[in-house]
């Protein structure tokens, strides 16, 4: 059997791409992608907050060859994740993505099948490595090199047809595939993103300041928020979809959505309210959020963020639970649930 060319094993990793679910698939160069210079320059104004691994890892981000030796083409994929907002009883809200089992393990699975099918159809052997967002890659401008999609004002990769709402994984290869072309930037005139934002957290366009982000904030931080944050959390729990839902190339799904309802399935069961938040124990967040992607934040992480949220929202069904987390030797926790309780004490008599 002769060896297929370049273009045929492209053609092969799509077909299985495809087989497995992911809409989307483009190929890069193992190079580093277009304007990784704006990540350089990102992190050394300092914009990624606490995020010290984002430094610590900046230059192997744009190398595959230093994931994989001899790394020659990135094969690129992406899948929608839910679309519907992922609101609780209370109103309270969880980023989108984090519905259902984490991410990581799913996406790393499928991306693992298209390449072992891939290896069982090409005559030849060649070397890969999956990545999924926790691996030290710049998914998102390698996604854009290879024509996935753009990365609008609000730095989320877009898709004129899924929209933003979307999960990455790649393929790292030796093997030498015929790269993709960039697709052009449709944000146009549009800053919809830009001032949604509740913290005004884009310094210019495509450009975040993370010390600003709530998603920063609720998911990445340890400790005592700053209570400007507090006071800007609204609902949010964890993470923060604001400046997706304001984008143009979102309303079509969000249209053929139409309203969610409060209890989301593939949650694990009801989405906590900030009540319930604060009296989860150790054993129930193993069994219903150990396995997702709200781990990222932990539990004491989430009920530091759900008194704060209470306390800037005037949740006042939480005040039974302030004085015990007031209490906690979390420092996080326990100043939200302070500062909450002052917001939320009664007035006194006139």
């Amino acid at each position: 059997m002769a060896r297929a060319d370049r273009v045929e094993k492209a053609r092969i990793f799509r077909e299985e791409a495809e087989r497995e679910g992911f809409p989307r698939i483009g190929i890069a160069r193992a190079e580093p992608p277009a304007r990784f210079d704006r990540f350089r320059e990102w992190i050394g104004a300092g914009r990624h907050a606490g995020m010290s691994y984002l430094e610590a890892t900046a230059e192997v981000r744009a190398s595959p060859a230093r994931l994989l030796p001899g790394a020659a083409s990135v094969v690129c994929l992406a899948a929608p994740h839910r679309s519907e907002p992922l609101r609780a009883a209370d109103g309270s809200l969880v980023a989108r993505y984090a519905a259902g089992p984490d991410y990581h393990g799913n996406l790393r699975k499928r991306a693992i099948r298209v390449v072992e099918r891939v290896s069982l159809r090409l005559d030849e052997p060649f070397e890969w490595r999956v990545c999924v967002d926790s691996t030290p890659l710049a998914e998102r401008s390698f996604a854009a090199a290879a024509g996935l999609g753009w990365i609008g004002k609000n730095g989320c990769l877009i898709d004129r047809e899924l929209g933003s709402y979307l999960l990455l994984a790649e393929i790292l290869t030796d093997l030498d595939l015929p790269p993709d072309d960039p697709v052009a930037e449709m944000c146009g005139s549009c800053v919809r993103c830009l001032d949604s934002c509740p913290t005004g957290a884009f310094v210019v366009p495509g450009v975040l300041d993370a010390a600003r982000c709530l998603a920063y904030w609720t998911i990445e931080s340890r400790g005592p928020l700053p209570d400007e944050v507090k006071m800007a959390m609204g609902d949010h729990v964890f993470g923060c979809d604001v400046c997706q839902e304001a984008c143009p190339w979102n309303d079509a799904l969000a249209r053929r959505a139409g309203p969610a309802s409060p209890d989301d399935g593939r949650a694990k069961g009801t989405l906590p309210t900030r009540l319930e938040w604060l009296g989860i124990g150790k054993g129930e967040w193993r069994r219903r959020f150990g396995a997702t992607a709200l781990n990222r934040a932990g539990r004491r992480g989430l009920q530091r963020n759900a008194a704060a949220s209470a306390g800037a929202t005037g949740d006042g069904a939480v005040r039974p639970a302030l004085a015990a987390a007031a209490g906690n030797p979390d420092r996080g926790l326990a100043d939200a649930a302070l500062w909450a309780a002052r917001r939320l004490a009664p007035a006194p008599p006139a």
